[in-house]
C-alpha cells in the first residue's frame, strides 16, 4: 500500500478496468511515453494523472478543501468502425468507469473525450474523467496553555474571594 492518495486512486481505477475488461491491456501511463508501443491484439487503456483543482477552504480550524482530480484514459484500438474497434472499446471503458467509486472519493464522472491519433490502423482516443475527494491539512498538536478554570460574574455580584486583583 502507498501513502500517496493519488497513486492509490490510479491503482484502484486500473484494477476496476482490468477486472471488468480482461480481454484488453490496462496499465498506468509509462514514465517514458515515447517508448510505449501498442502491441496488444485487441486494445489497451493507459491511465494518466492530469492534475487537480481545489475549491476554496471550508471555514474550520484546519484547512479542508475539495480536490477535483482529472485523469486521462487513453484508449487504443485496432480499427475503428467494428465491434472490437477503438470506438466500441471507448464505449466499454466509459460504461465501466462511469459511477465507479474509488476508496475515499466520490463517484467518477466524465469530463470529455476526443480523437487523438491514428497510425497504421491503430486508433487512439482520450477519455477524461474527474474524481472528487477532500484534501485535509495534517495538523500539529496545539501546545498553547489551556484554560483550566473560568470564573464568571455579573456586574453587581461580589468579587470572588479566591481571585487576587492585578497590581499595576
Amino acid at each position: 500500500m502507498t501513502d500517496s492518495i493519488t497513486l492509490a486512486i490510479l491503482a484502484s481505477v486500473r484494477e476496476k478496468l482490468r477486472q471488468d475488461l480482461p480481454s484488453i491491456e490496462v496499465d498506468l501511463f509509462p514514465d517514458n511515453p515515447a517508448t510505449y508501443r501498442f502491441m496488444h491484439a485487441v486494445g489497451a487503456v493507459l491511465i494518466g494523472y492530469q492534475g487537480s483543482d481545489y475549491e476554496m477552504t471550508d471555514d474550520t480550524h484546519a484547512i479542508v478543501q475539495t480536490r477535483k482530480l482529472t485523469f486521462s484514459l487513453t484508449v487504443f484500438g485496432r480499427g475503428v468502425h467494428h465491434d472490437k474497434g477503438a470506438i466500441a472499446l471507448l464505449d466499454k471503458v466509459r460504461a465501466v468507469i462511469t459511477g465507479f467509486r474509488p476508496k475515499h472519493c466520490n463517484k467518477i464522472h466524465l469530463v470529455s473525450e476526443r480523437y487523438l491519433h491514428q497510425d497504421g490502423g491503430a486508433w487512439q482516443y482520450e477519455l477524461k474523467i474527474r474524481i472528487e475527494t477532500q484534501s485535509v491539512e495534517v495538523c500539529q498538536p496545539d501546545n498553547r496553555p489551556k484554560v483550566v478554570q473560568v470564573h464568571t460574574r455579573r456586574p453587581f455580584d461580589p468579587l470572588n474571594s479566591t481571585l487576587k486583583k492585578k497590581t499595576p
